[in-house]
């Protein structure tokens, strides 16, 4: 094989060799440039297939919201009273009005200070660093007592009214379980606040002085000064309550928080007042469900737009793929523009996408199964629609009778999409069914090119391996040029030497 440094130029024979290979090769490449944009076509084409499958999947996760019978609450609570309690609506409230009443509150059980402590120092007011026992008098004990638990906790000498509070919260019975306590010092008002992370009267603390000198039990539920530990000690007690309210009539006093969910309805307990009455409000909440099918029918209209125009729109064949010299005698713009009208009718009248547009059309409108008699089982009968001899496919919504439909027929209306056979549940399956089909063809979106397994993705290594073997043979071809031209150019240059010689003898 002839190499570049072994090549001759038209020296001898006055040839532009270099053009005339070049020339030459550029008949021999045109075999590798089709096969460069048939690979640059199917580039593009699972690239577009790609698409659709981000489109429909944005439209599957349309359709998610409307195939369960929860996404049908077509509920709505008020309450005439907002600073007493707040109200929301579960999927299995009934429709009516409620008188509430709340008598009481739940509330944990809480220890918070009889007054201002005071530091054992100079008597004033006391800081959280400063120390719970006066020197010299040794440790004391006390015994904390919850429903959780009992713990008995050591204050030493070192302990600030900071520290001592970390303890009380942190309390742990014999086998290592939490008292359930919230605990700290305050030193706006020098004082203790214990409570118990749960409600109702169930909770209690009990605070009992055990050993020492100093009654620290005392000093946290009285406040004051620390006083010398009694000869009987007394246990400081508090006890959490029960939420008690009246709802339609019937008393509820066995309430562990201020949420609670009665005949469906969700409430929030904010203020007891047993005087004042609440009237909560159910009604049909139509323009939630009519917002959610609105969307819904305006994602579909949307996708159907978009697959039409992509599965009618011809190929352009004028307008081939640029090869790489092609794209460097254009303009940025130039090539820019041919790319755009060589992309045209990527996907024109592809079978999956117009399967998928027929089966859609035909799951959009026919009978639901499974309905019984005299209820609602076809999109029509809610006011969604095609227009009268429309060739598209796309819907429309006469939201005057869909928002009659929610209001008076608010059950119906869900088993129409949500049943086993619902709008939602047999559009949900055939768009996934033509997603994997998608998936197939080209790939699930962002697949790595050495990972993509697809019909394409195939197809594609196919025709790279096809230009690979090309491009070894136009090397030999190339290669096999310049080895005629070299030896054309080495006999012209010999037969120049036997006439220069030739003339030479004669001229003697």
């Amino acid at each position: 094989m002839v190499n570049n440094t072994m090549r001759i130029t038209g020296f001898a024979s006055g040839l532009d060799t270099d053009t005339i290979i070049r020339d030459l090769m550029k008949a021999e490449r045109a075999p590798l440039d089709k096969l460069f944009q048939k690979k640059e076509w199917m580039s593009w084409q699972r690239d577009a297939y790609r698409d659709v499958n981000l489109e429909l999947s944005a439209f599957q996760k349309k359709v998610d919201k409307l195939r369960f019978s929860s996404d049908f609450n077509g509920f709505k609570a008020t309450s005439s009273n907002t600073a007493n309690a707040l109200v929301s609506a579960k999927g299995n409230a009934i429709q009516g009005s409620y008188d509430l009443k709340i008598e009481q509150l739940a509330e944990v059980a809480k220890i918070k200070s009889g007054s201002a402590i005071n530091n054992n120092v100079d008597g004033k007011a006391a800081k959280a660093t400063d120390n719970v026992l006066v020197p010299g008098q040794g440790d004391s004990t006390f015994e904390v007592k919850t429903s959780s638990g009992t713990a008995t906790i050591t204050v030493t000498e070192n302990d600030t009214f900071a520290s001592l509070a970390t303890k009380i919260g942190s309390a742990v019975d014999s086998n290592g379980k939490s008292l359930g306590l919230r605990a700290s010092f305050d030193e706006v008002t020098s004082s203790f606040v214990i409570s118990t992370k749960d409600m109702g009267k169930d909770q209690k603390i009990d605070l009992t002085h055990k050993t020492g000198t100093s009654d620290v039990a005392s000093l946290v539920f009285n406040g004051g000064t620390i006083a010398a530990a009694p000869a009987t000690p007394t246990t400081y007690s508090a006890d959490g309550k029960n939420a008690k309210i009246t709802f339609d009539g019937t008393v509820i006093d066995n309430l562990t928080s201020n949420k609670a969910t009665i005949y469906g309805v969700e409430l929030t307990l904010l203020k007891a007042d047993p005087t004042a009455t609440t009237t909560i409000n159910i009604g049909s909440d139509t323009d939630a469900i009519f917002t959610k099918i609105k969307d819904f029918v305006d994602s579909y209209n949307s996708m159907i737009d978009s697959l039409n125009s992509k599965v009618k729109t011809h190929r352009n064949r004028e307008y081939q793929p640029l090869t790489e010299e092609q794209r460097e005698s254009l303009s940025e713009k130039e090539a820019e523009k041919w790319d755009e009208k060589a992309k045209e009718g990527l996907l024109y009248n592809d079978q999956i996408i117009r399967d998928t547009l027929t089966t859609l059309r035909g799951k959009m409108y026919n009978t639901v199964s499974g309905i019984p008699d005299g209820q609602l089982k076809m999109l029509s009968e809610i006011g969604i629609g095609s227009a009268f001899m429309s060739m598209d496919g796309k819907l429309e919504i006469n939201e005057d009778k869909l928002k009659e439909a929610i209001a008076n027929n608010p059950d119906e209306v869900s088993k129409l999409f949500t049943s086993e056979d619902g709008i939602a549940t047999r559009i949900y399956k055939e768009v996934g069914s033509s997603i994997e089909k998608l998936n197939k063809k080209a790939g699930r979106p962002n697949t790595a090119t050495t990972l993509d397994i697809s019909t394409l993705g195939d197809s594609i290594k196919d025709v790279t391996t096809q230009m690979k073997t090309w491009e070894d043979k136009l090397k030999l071809i190339e290669n096999r040029y310049w080895k005629q031209f070299t030896a054309m150019e080495q006999a012209i240059s010999k037969m120049n030497a036997q006439s220069s010689s030739i003339v030479g003898m004669l001229g003697q």
